[in-house]
């Protein structure tokens, strides 16, 4: 295996991770932004509530529809309850 073979090895293992990412955020009812990488942390897939617009983020390795659902809803009570207390 050459050097070139790896490099595009991983950009097509990159490409199905954002693509794997993106639609469990669409299935779970999110709005894509995009996956944020820093160096030493793990990738997170970022999106945003399409009730409240928060943007929430969950791990590459953890993501799945199911708890990104989840975790819109917890958000959106919370911004919900914040709301309501400044009133």
């Amino acid at each position: 295996m050459t050097l070139k073979n790896i490099i595009s090895a991983y950009e097509q293992y990159k490409q199905d991770a954002v693509a794997s990412a993106r639609a469990c955020v669409e299935e779970g009812g999110g709005i894509w932004v995009g996956i944020q990488q820093c160096e030493g942390l793990a990738a997170l897939a970022l999106f945003n509530s399409p009730e409240t617009g928060s943007t929430l983020a969950i791990t590459l390795a953890a993501i799945t529809p199911d708890l990104v659902k989840s975790r819109i809803e917890k958000s959106n009570k919370e911004f919900a309850y914040y709301q309501a207390r400044k009133r």
